[in-house]
C-alpha cells in the first residue's frame, strides 16, 4: 500500500482511538428530566400515613475527572409534588436534593456504563406559608450508561435511589411549635429514572 494512504490513516486510527480517553478526562455537564417517586410521613393530625406522589423531577449535574475512571460529581434535583393518599386535602411540596460524590466509569468506545456515590443533603418546601423547609441529611446512589454518538455531545440514562436520614419523632413543615407531619422511622427511601443530555469539554 502507497505510503501517501498508510499515514493518513494511521493518524486518522490513531485520533479514533484517543478520542475516548480525551472524552472520559473532560468536564461533563448533564441537564437531565426524570419521573421521580416513592416516600412517605404520618399526618399528626389524623394519625395516618401520607405519601408523596410519583411526579417529574429534573435538575442537573457537573462531573470533573480525577482519573481515567473515576469522577467527582456534583448533582442538584427538584421534584414538585404533593402529599396525598390520606383522609386530608393534599398538600404541594418541593423536595430539593444538593450532593456530591464519586462515579466510576468502564467500558470502551462510545458506551461506558458507570456507577455513582452522593453525599449531602435533602430539603422539602411546602406550599404553604409560614411553616419551615426542613433540610436533613441526604445520600444517594446510581447506575447507568453514557453514549457518545458524537465527541462532545451524549446522552446519560440513569436509575437512582436516595436515602434522607429523618427520625421518628421529627416533625416537617413546623410553625410556633405545632408541626403538620411527622417523619416515619429513621429513614426515607425515594427514587428516580432519568435521561440527560452530556454537554464534555
Amino acid at each position: 500500500m502507497p505510503r501517501s494512504v498508510v499515514m493518513p490513516a494511521a493518524l486518522a486510527l490513531a485520533l479514533l482511538l484517543g478520542a475516548t480517553p480525551a472524552r472520559a478526562q473532560s468536564v461533563q455537564i448533564t441537564p437531565f428530566v426524570g419521573y421521580a417517586f416513592g416516600g412517605s410521613v404520618r399526618d399528626t393530625a389524623l394519625d395516618e400515613s401520607r405519601s408523596f406522589d410519583a411526579a417529574l423531577d429534573y435538575g442537573g449535574s457537573l462531573s470533573f475527572p480525577i482519573s481515567q475512571s473515576w469522577r467527582f460529581e456534583l448533582l442538584y434535583s427538584r421534584q414538585a409534588t404533593k402529599l396525598a393518599n390520606g383522609l386530608g386535602p393534599s398538600l404541594d411540596v418541593t423536595i430539593e436534593r444538593y450532593l456530591g460524590g464519586f462515579q466510576e466509569e468502564k467500558g470502551e468506545g462510545n458506551v461506558r456504563w458507570f456507577g455513582t456515590v452522593w453525599l449531602g443533603a435533602t430539603r422539602f418546601v411546602p406550599g404553604l406559608g409560614g411553616y419551615d423547609s426542613p433540610t436533613k441529611f441526604g445520600a444517594g446512589v446510581g447506575l447507568g450508561v453514557k453514549t457518545f454518538p458524537v465527541k462532545n455531545v451524549g446522552l446519560r440514562f440513569e436509575a437512582r435511589g436516595f436515602y434522607t436520614l429523618v427520625k421518628g419523632e421529627g416533625g416537617a413543615f413546623c410553625a410556633n411549635g405545632t408541626c403538620l407531619f411527622a417523619f416515619s422511622g429513621t429513614g426515607l427511601w425515594q427514587g428516580d429514572v432519568s435521561a440527560g443530555l452530556i454537554l464534555a469539554f
